[in-house]
């Protein structure tokens, strides 16, 4: 598929690295040459120099036929214009990366028929709602909602004192209507089957019906924690957003930025919250900050260096949950190593929004499961699928694809060997990224 990427900041090259080495063709649009040119020397993609909007740069790129013009810049005003620009030039589909909520939620303007935009990615807003999962639901590491709400995913970590490790999957007795979906132990992620343990210390993901998922903590004996105070550190669009999720649960929020300018923007938008104007690298910072007696702090920068020092050292001061950012799984066991919580930061939730725009015939939704790069997946059955009529057991799928759940009509059903995939079924799956484009065809 031929993409048009607008901005190569943090959100845009990543993207383009991420999509080239899925064998897209990808043209990526920046004002910065020197950007530019350490994208052209890290990953395979066509780079032009411009400042948008600008149409006659979109007029050449016209003759290459595009399939999809996203729009990845900081600022949703460039991002409207040109999306609408692409989209009457003739590029059939237009994404645009927006920030601002009130865009997003404006009941006064169809903001996207106005701009002739077929698809928003608010990829900061998305990674806060990450965020205040893992905050609102301290005991988990992950937490998402399927099938409109009717299917629930949390992913765990095994009590050390767990004494069922030498029982295999099969002989748990698990609530009916849950499966054990991945298991990640140590630097080892397992797509487990009924003869393989779960062992203390394990990293689960487990997926079922909400109403019993909602009684796990009592089956593995999992003591569920409440926050008060949370710590902020960075200014950024998605500390934001948390704030506001955070302060309509009554948690109080302090945010520490350096920029006085944005301090003060934040102020004015957060009337309820602590403001600090201080440099986050300063050593002394969490330490006047007494983070020991706050419940949880969470590195919110845009440099994935910064949060990795600020939240270990929060963890080294006794910080009882230190959470950050973090842009490239290549860090996360660095993370793990500080005890660090690391969560997928708004460039990879772009993505994989991006992803399931590209195949949204079958893809209804893609999800990344903490400190893995394993994917969780909606998908929807074509009546042409090759799948149908086949039971799970005898179709020969991927090691790296499990069918969780199978939402027939309503019915939520988890997938078992003997269960049979029929048109129009909605299918919950586990899979690695690699894996997702490969194999998502099976599904069409």
């Amino acid at each position: 598929m031929k993409i048009v990427i607008l901005g190569a900041g943090s959100t845009g090259s990543y993207l383009a690295s991420f999509l080239s080495q899925e064998q897209h063709d990808i043209t990526l649009i920046d004002s910065n040459a020197k950007v530019l040119d350490q994208v052209n020397r890290e990953t395979d993609v066509a780079t032009v120099l411009a400042c948008m909007p600008n149409l006659q740069v979109l007029s050449n790129l016209i003759e290459e036929k595009p399939d999809l013009f996203f729009a990845a810049t900081g600022d949703d005003e460039t991002n409207l214009i040109s999306c609408s620009l692409a989209k009457n030039l003739g590029i059939p589909k237009t994404v645009a990366r927006i920030k601002s909520r009130s865009l997003l939620q404006s009941e006064m303007l169809d903001i996207r028929r106005l701009f002739y935009v077929d698809h928003f990615i608010g990829a900061e807003i998305v990674s806060a709602h990450d965020l205040f999962k893992l905050l609102a639901h301290s005991g988990d590491l992950d937490f998402e909602y399927f099938a409109h709400g009717a299917v629930l995913m949390r992913t765990i970590t095994i009590p050390l004192k767990w004494k069922k490790g030498d029982v295999p999957i099969k002989d748990l007795r698990l609530p009916q209507g849950l499966i054990a979906a991945l298991i990640r132990r140590e630097q080892q992620i397992l797509f487990p089957h009924g003869s393989d343990f779960i062992l203390p210390g394990d990293e689960v993901t487990l997926i079922g019906e909400t109403k019993i998922m909602d009684d796990l903590h009592e089956y593995f004996h999992i003591a569920e924690q409440r926050i008060k105070s949370v710590l902020l550190v960075g200014g950024t669009e998605v500390s934001l957003h948390l704030s506001y999720l955070l302060m309509q649960r009554n948690i109080s929020v302090r945010i520490i930025e350096k920029d006085p300018v944005r301090c003060k923007e934040l102020a004015d938008l957060l009337p309820l919250a602590t403001i600090i104007n201080r440099d986050e690298n300063s050593r002394l910072l969490l330490t006047e900050e007494n983070i020991e007696t706050t419940d949880a702090l969470v590195s919110c920068t845009s440099n994935d260096g910064t949060n990795f020092l600020i939240s270990s050292m929060a963890a080294f001061l006794g910080c009882p949950k230190s959470i950050a950012l973090v842009g490239d799984p290549a860090y996360i066991p660095l993370f793990e190593q500080a005890k660090v919580i690391p969560a997928i930061s708004a460039r990879v939730v772009a993505a994989n929004r991006l992803l399931s725009i590209l195949h949204e015939k079958t893809i209804l939704s893609v999800n990344s499961i903490s400190k893995t790069d394993a994917r969780i997946v909606e998908l929807k059955v074509a009546s042409s699928s090759p799948l149908i009529g086949i039971p799970l057991a005898d179709l020969h799928l991927p090691k790296d694809l499990l069918i969780a759940v199978i939402e027939n009509h309503g019915k939520v059903m988890i997938g078992r060997g003997s269960s049979i995939l029929c048109p129009d079924d909605t299918v919950i799956a586990i899979c690695s990224c690699h894996c997702l484009e490969q194999n998502h065809h099976l599904f069409q």
